[in-house]
């Protein structure tokens, strides 16, 4: 009996995979018209997503020491090399306050000196005429008597200038792979600009949200209108992410699945307000189903059936259905 079961399975083996074949066809048929997860994709130059916590903080920090805006990037900056944004004293600015090194345990309070200490600098440097921003960056780490150095030294520092600074404030000569230069890092300000190059991009992506809330919040508590795209007829969800990035200056695809399409993804951990967020199982019209715009404490702005306003994102309701993030940058499709 096994000898003919074998023989059997043998001559019809080509009908036996075809039917097989013919079963699955429609789960892979369903399977292609799901859109799977892209990889999340790291920030770029290395600059860590754990440095965006302290944004509101330091902004209001910045605000509060009567800085502009385009202090803050920098700023970031300096979170990420002095502590990649983890450590307590999250912007190592205890001995700047006079103290040992990392005497400060508390994160606020570390970017309150560090804020102010920056501002210091940044202060003498405008009074003696230094305008270069690495220079006043490496001033950070130095301390204000680098500028006054610098001051007598042409007003740009140079690596060798930064060496020398260092060599005539320490009695070392033996700090590892900065040896014989022991005082400080002189290569701090290329470190940190190098990061605030990076950074420079994620500051034009904060102009980029300014402009669409600015226009989306014209609807807000507006009915909701499925196939709605203008003001004309009021708005679905992806139709009004369409319009108020069209005022920004970026032409979005126009349904919430193409839109998932066009973003790259990004972890939660990622999220910044501007990003989008999508869902699935909202209706059964498309696979990703519903979108909306991230604007930070866990909320969204969106369109739905209650009409155009906030959401918030922790609720069970919009939570259990999530199926991922995507980011548009200033400069298009990523």
């Amino acid at each position: 009996m096994y000898g003919k079961a074998v023989l059997l399975g043998a001559r019809y083996w080509r009908y036996v995979v075809g039917a097989a074949l013919l079963c699955l066809l429609p789960l892979f048929l369903l399977w292609s018209m799901v859109p799977a997860p892209s990889p999340a994709v790291p920030n770029s130059a290395g600059v860590s997503v754990d440095i965006w916590r302290w944004e509101p903080i330091l902004r209001e920090m910045v605000k509060r020491e009567g800085l502009n805006e385009e202090h803050v990037a920098v700023l970031l900056a300096i979170i990420m090399q002095e502590s990649g944004g983890t450590a307590a004293d999250v912007m190592q600015s205890s001995e700047s306050a006079g103290l040992p090194p990392g005497a400060i345990t508390d994160p606020a309070a570390s970017i309150r000196q560090g804020v102010a200490h920056w501002k210091n600098v940044w202060n003498i440097a405008k009074g003696l005429g230094i305008t270069d921003l690495g220079t006043i960056v490496q001033a950070y780490n130095y301390g204000p008597g680098w500028l006054y150095y610098m001051k007598d030294n042409g007003g740009i520092g140079t690596e060798d200038l930064r060496k020398s600074f260092s060599r005539q404030h320490t009695n070392r000569t033996s700090c590892g792979w900065r040896s014989p230069y022991c005082y400080g890092d002189y290569t701090y300000a290329v470190k940190v600009m190098s990061f605030f190059q990076t950074l420079q991009g994620t500051a034009s992506n904060d102009a980029l949200y300014r402009q669409v809330m600015a226009e989306a919040l014209k609807y807000k508590g507006w009915p909701y209108q499925w196939g709605g795209e203008t003001p004309n007829t009021s708005f679905d969800c992806s139709g009004l992410l369409k319009w108020s990035f069209a005022a920004a200056g970026i032409s979005l695809p126009r349904t919430a699945q193409e839109q998932y399409r066009y973003t790259r993804r990004i972890n939660e951990s990622e999220l910044r307000p501007g990003d989008l967020v999508f869902f699935t199982g909202t209706s059964d019209h498309a696979f990703i189903s519903h979108v909306g715009l991230y604007v930070g404490n866990g909320q969204m702005y969106n369109s739905n059936s209650s009409g155009v306003g906030y959401s918030d994102l922790r609720s069970a309701a919009w939570r259990s259905k999530i199926y991922g993030y995507g980011r548009v940058w200033a400069g298009g499709k990523q």
